[in-house]
C-alpha cells in the first residue's frame, strides 16, 4: 500500500473576488527576491502583463499596497513588497498549512 498524502490549493476572496491564492504569494515572493515584477514574472514563466495584473489586483484589493514602484536613479529602479505584504505572505502560508495539517488529519480517519 502507498503512502497517502492529500493536495488542496486554497484561496481568499474579497467582496466576491479572488484576493490572494498560491499563484499570487508565489509572485510576491518573487518580487521581494528580486525587487523587479519583470525578473519575478520571468522566473515564474508568466508575462510581465500577467504579473503586473495579479500585482495590481492585490494593491486595489487589499487594505493598502503590498508593494511599490521605486523610481529610477543611480541605483536603478524595482519594486519593494511592503511591510504589509510581507504580513501578507506570512499570514497567508500559515493559513495554508493550518488547512493542509487539517486536511491531514482528516485523511487519516479514512481507508482510501
Amino acid at each position: 500500500m502507498g503512502i497517502k498524502k492529500i493536495k488542496s490549493r486554497i484561496w481568499i476572496e474579497r467582496n466576491g473576488k479572488p484576493f490572494l491564492g498560491y499563484g499570487k504569494i508565489l509572485l510576491l515572493k518573487k518580487i521581494e527576491e528580486t525587487s523587479s515584477i519583470n525578473a519575478a514574472a520571468k522566473e515564474l514563466s508568466i508575462s510581465y502583463k500577467k504579473a503586473w495584473e495579479m500585482m495590481n489586483s492585490i494593491n486595489e484589493s487589499g487594505k493598502e499596497p503590498a508593494t511599490i514602484k521605486k523610481t529610477g536613479g543611480r541605483n536603478g529602479g524595482g519594486t519593494v513588497v511592503t511591510s504589509y505584504g510581507k504580513e501578507l505572505i506570512r499570514q497567508f502560508e500559515e493559513i495554508n498549512d493550518n488547512c493542509i495539517f487539517f486536511l491531514e488529519e482528516q485523511l487519516k480517519k479514512y481507508e482510501l
